[in-house]
């Protein structure tokens, strides 16, 4: 019996002292595969068991995955309404303007298509809401993904996060959107907003309005107009084509980087990858560049050299364009 009792105790000891060591520890407040280059990530399966977390996440019941996921798809259903939108006033203000050569027979048309989009309260839900709500979204994501990336290397210290690079790389998609959208206002404040202020409604707005404005001010009209309409079809022709898999508006990646995974394991693209997405890239721009050269022809060629107004409508007008606000002056 004494015999026997030893080696038990000795189990026993065994067991006691393996319970007892302290766990190695383990830093698991970074579960998601970060994109170094881009700034996004591809997140992990998740256990659906509590665990610990804190501030916002933790009162709404979500994780930082979930909210990527979340403002992710708000990003991109918000486009939806503003393309319906986009749809009819590519086809008011160019190619309706190209298929008659006159302004007078294609205002019926733009106020046939007015009370879709301007209706009172229907307009701020398809057009006003959706596109503050996606930019505030993108604006979030990169900030999040940030976030992420700066506590990924420990980065705490202003200095260090600067030494990190440690805001995502923005791509010419971004770049495009953060360009229109001063560009979106001024549009906004001019056609809409001063209006409402000077008339109490934009009812007298059209294609007339726009054509007395460019023979007001035509540098100021060509420049803005050219650059508003190639940034905004550029914009919405490139994110369309993201959400279906065509993605050609990234940032670049330099060749031979030392940063770069594949340059470390020695991986190439096929040849077949390569030239799929060289015919995406042509593709996707060639439809944003005819895309807004069409515009651009309807907007310029037609309605742009269609002169000033005249009588009472003209001086409505003129009371309307030195009303706005700061560059009034100018227009």
């Amino acid at each position: 019996m004494t015999s026997l009792s030893k080696p038990m105790d000795s189990d026993a000891k065994s067991i006691i002292s393996m319970q007892e060591l302290d766990p190695s520890p383990v830093d698991d407040s970074i579960s998601d595969l970060e994109n170094l280059e881009s700034g996004e990530y591809t997140p992990k399966p998740v256990d659906e068991s509590p665990t610990r977390t804190c501030g916002l996440s933790s009162t709404l019941g979500l994780r930082p995955h979930r909210w990527d996921a979340l403002l992710s798809g708000l990003q991109r259903y918000s486009t939806y309404p503003p393309t319906a939108f986009f749809i009819l006033h590519f086809a008011n203000t160019s190619l309706i303007p190209l298929l008659t050569q006159s302004i007078p027979a294609s205002e019926p048309y733009l106020l046939l298509t007015r009370p879709i989009y301007q209706a009172p309260g229907l307009e701020h839900l398809v057009l006003t809401l959706p596109v503050l709500a996606h930019i505030g979204s993108g604006i979030a994501l990169r900030n999040i993904r940030a976030t992420r990336r700066a506590r990924l290397y420990g980065a705490e210290t202003r200095g260090q996060r600067d030494l990190l690079h440690w805001w995502p790389r923005t791509s010419i998609q971004a770049k495009t959107g953060f360009l229109i959208t001063p560009l979106i206002g001024l549009h906004a404040l001019i056609n809409r907003a001063t209006p409402l202020m000077v008339e109490g409604g934009s009812s007298g707005v059209g294609l007339g309005y726009v054509a007395h404005g460019i023979a007001r001010s035509p540098v100021f009209w060509n420049v803005f107009y050219l650059v508003f309409v190639a940034a905004s079809v550029w914009h919405f022709v490139g994110g369309w084509a993201t959400w279906f898999g065509w993605r050609v508006t990234t940032v670049r990646r330099e060749r031979g980087s030392k940063g770069s995974l594949e340059g470390y394991l020695g991986y190439s693209e096929s040849q077949d990858r390569v030239k799929r997405q060289r015919k995406i890239w042509w593709v996707v721009n060639g439809v944003a560049a005819v895309g807004a050269a069409l515009w651009i022809a309807g907007a310029l060629g037609i309605v742009g050299r269609a002169g000033e107004g005249a009588g009472w409508e003209a001086k409505g007008w003129n009371e309307v364009y030195s009303r706005v606000p700061v560059i009034g002056q100018w227009l």
